[in-house]
């Protein structure tokens, strides 16, 4: 499917199949819209309707929620299905539970590999990047490959040639659609490690294991499609020898898993306050050194002087600047998450925001630090919280 375009059909309940009525099919933005004058009840949210729309085949929309209803001399409805099955030979049963292999097509892997594709003009050859790289997770079953490949659109007058890039994952134990789902969203949670950033994928497809074709589903990702590029950003071949130790630990390490989780949040969700960002970034810390410190207890300001040396080698701390930081960190805290407004001496909403960045960029930077990864990565945690901690007045920190 296509955003900028509008599709035509009919639809109908599953319960009467002989009451069909048109539909139109749009987006706005990342939401595909149903437009009808089929009527369910007075619910607000409709289980599951099947329809029928030229250039797309058969469809199933699971839970429609109702976001606009007009009454008069014609109903109107127009649903919001957070799940759209899309297959052109037959209905998709949403409750399939066998999935072994589904591919996602993901512009981020292009923006990854940062390869530009051109027309050698000497030469009169394309020059371009194709290949499929195969990563094994041997404690879940699962093999992922990352492609990189040419798509070519011909036209009577033109030809366009774009990069493309996807991941394909192949699984010996079966999973339903929410299963393959959240396979996927541990994939973008190690891009936003290691790129900085994802995006909306372009198309998420499955094999279906009743027909053996390739059926689509559509949905609204809204995790860390929407994030920007405020981590660290590598090129994906540089990165290509660690690759193999992020996906085990992002897949097999609970521990690992539970922090990434953990980070994630500040890129995941939308921060009402820089506040709010410095409080999770706090519980990240404090996850992650109670999972891989050792230290006994629940203490935050002696966690910090444990990691003091990744402190002051991202966030620059002079001696005189470090003294007073753990406590200080300690009191906004406690003024945010405790309310303990008595407390004086805290970092105020801006510089919440930097010392935010400072935690996030410590916590990655030790997370991979465990996996023995190259120098390459590990300087690039180092930079990117040197340059952006560095925005915030060495005097502010005191």
């Amino acid at each position: 499917m296509k955003k900028d375009q509008k599709y035509y059909g009919e639809v109908w309940f599953p319960t009467h199949p002989e009451k069909k009525h048109f539909a139109i099919i749009s987006f706005d933005d990342d939401n595909l819209l149903l437009e009808t004058n089929l009527i369910a009840s007075m619910s607000t949210r409709v289980p599951k309707i099947l329809g029928s729309f030229i250039g797309l085949g058969h469809l199933t929309f699971q839970d429609c929620r109702i976001q606009f209803a007009s009454t008069g001399i014609t109903e109107v409805r127009i649903y919001n299905p957070k799940y759209t099955f899309i297959s052109g030979n037959h209905f998709i049963d949403e409750t399939l539970n066998n999935i072994l292999e589904f591919s996602v097509i993901n512009d981020t892997i292009v923006n990854w590999v940062h390869h530009f594709t051109r027309y050698d003009t000497d030469k009169k050859e394309l020059q371009y990047k194709e290949f499929s790289d195969e990563y094994i997770i041997t404690e879940r079953k699962l093999k992922i490959t990352i492609r990189h490949y040419l798509n070519f659109h011909s036209k009577r007058s033109e030809l366009n040639i774009k990069n493309k890039g996807s991941i394909i994952f192949e699984l010996e134990e079966p999973v339903d659609i929410l299963g393959a789902i959240s396979i996927y969203d541990q994939f973008q949670k190690m891009l936003q490690l290691l790129f900085g950033s994802s995006s909306k994928f372009e198309r998420f497809s499955f094999k279906c294991p009743e027909c053996n074709e390739w059926q689509e589903i559509y949905f609204n990702d809204k995790k860390l499609t929407k994030s920007t590029q405020n981590y660290v950003h590598t090129e994906y071949e540089k990165v290509k020898g660690d690759l193999d130790k992020v996906l085990i630990a992002v897949y097999s390490n609970e521990n690992f898993k539970f922090c990434l989780d953990k980070l994630m949040e500040n890129f995941i969700t939308k921060q009402v306050s820089h506040n709010k960002r410095f409080t999770n970034s706090i519980a990240t810390f404090e996850a992650y050194s109670k999972l891989y410190s050792g230290l006994n207890g629940n203490n935050l300001s002696k966690s910090i002087k444990h990691f003091k040396e990744i402190f002051i080698l991202i966030g620059k701390f002079s001696e005189e600047e470090w003294k007073l930081f753990p406590s200080k960190i300690v009191r906004s805290r406690d003024f945010h998450i405790h309310s303990n407004i008595a407390n004086k001496k805290v970092y105020s909403e801006y510089e919440l925001l930097f010392i935010s960045f400072l935690f996030d960029f410590v916590v990655g930077y030790l997370l991979v630090h465990n996996l023995k990864v190259s120098k390459y990565l590990l300087q690039k945690f180092i930079r990117h919280g040197n340059n952006t901690f560095e925005r915030i007045h060495r005097n502010d920190l005191s």
